[in-house]
């Protein structure tokens, strides 16, 4: 009965541990889609070579400095803003134009006066996945959509910057590759681009959340197994230890990122304290779950006939 109850013991404490887990990744996962800064304007930069991108979250605006390689190198202010928004633009002989309401943005290649076709554009299925993973987005028209555009010409060709909302800022690089940069904000070192979620389209990155769990649960198998947890009740709590552990680490490297801090480099934090813990846990079994109950001795024979014959004459 001891037994059991220190199993059940490790065990709900290893689903309270991996509940709270779970819901603290899931908070930061809404609270990072939600703290996205809406990128709502982009202008001419005051500096050759640079422009001007405008953030707004929670009600407040900021402005930050992007230069034509695509990245937020400083932040500026009202002060700096010398040029209005735009909806379309030219450069080194190519003209654009975003679609009002959608993200899209159509091209020219005729000084703006030929017919403009689409070159980019998230929409059908995609787009719909991606607002509905933005928490409070309102009205999608407005707030995931294509709003102003300003092209740079370049050596080997242009460059290209929309504001596209919640979706952040995108940049067409020299070689006619689209990037979905995000939006600019502020850490140490100045700037960085808080990531937009990936659309439902693109290929799935490498996950490491099935190998991860494999890798804890044999480690603390192998570290609780190793000391021979010959009773039922040992082998039982250490296979909820390594459940347990499994479960925590693959919550761990499936945590997001935290502003410039990497989500991946936390969670590996996280997923190695989680199976050191398991470990020494599993190594640490109270000797009544590790080694089986012993027997209880023989009785001896009551006194008789067969007791006679085993003595010695």
């Amino acid at each position: 009965m001891r037994n059991r109850g220190i199993v059940a013991a490790v065990l709900a404490a290893a689903l309270l541990a991996c509940a709270g887990l779970n819901g603290l990744v899931t908070r930061l996962r809404v609270q990072n889609l939600r703290h996205i800064g809406e990128v709502t304007e982009v202008v001419e930069g005051a500096r050759p070579g640079t422009v001007l991108v405008r953030t707004e979250r929670s009600g407040r605006g900021a402005w930050w400095v992007v230069d034509d390689r695509g990245e937020a190198v400083d932040d500026a202010d009202e002060r700096q803003v010398h040029s209005a928004a735009m909806e379309a633009g030219c450069a080194a002989g190519a003209c654009y134009r975003v679609w009002r309401g959608e993200l899209k943005v159509q091209r020219s290649d005729n000084g703006g006066s030929g017919a403009y076709r689409t070159v980019w554009e998230i929409g059908g299925p995609a787009y719909a996945a991606l607002a509905d993973g933005y928490p409070g987005l309102g009205e999608r028209a407005e707030h995931l959509a294509s709003r102003s555009l300003v092209a740079h010409a370049v050596p080997g060709g242009h460059v290209l910057f929309v504001a596209n909302g919640r979706d952040g800022l995108l940049y067409r690089d020299a070689r006619d590759a689209w990037h979905r940069l995000g939006a600019p904000d502020s850490g140490e070192g100045c700037c960085f681009y808080t990531p937009v979620p990936r659309l439902s389209t693109e290929p799935a990155p490498f996950d490491p959340t099935w190998p991860a769990a494999a890798l804890a649960a044999v480690v603390v198998l192998l570290s609780g197994l190793l000391r021979r947890p010959r009773s039922p009740a040992g082998t039982a709590t250490v296979l909820v230890l390594a459940t347990a552990a499994a479960y925590g680490a693959a919550l761990a490297v499936d945590v997001p990122d935290a502003g410039m801090l990497p989500g991946l480099l936390c969670g590996t934090v996280w997923a190695l304290a989680i199976v050191a813990a398991g470990c020494v846990l599993a190594r640490r079994l109270p000797a009544h779950l590790r080694e089986p109950a012993p027997r209880p001795a023989a009785e001896p024979l009551p006194p008789g006939p067969h007791a006679a014959e085993s003595v010695a004459p």
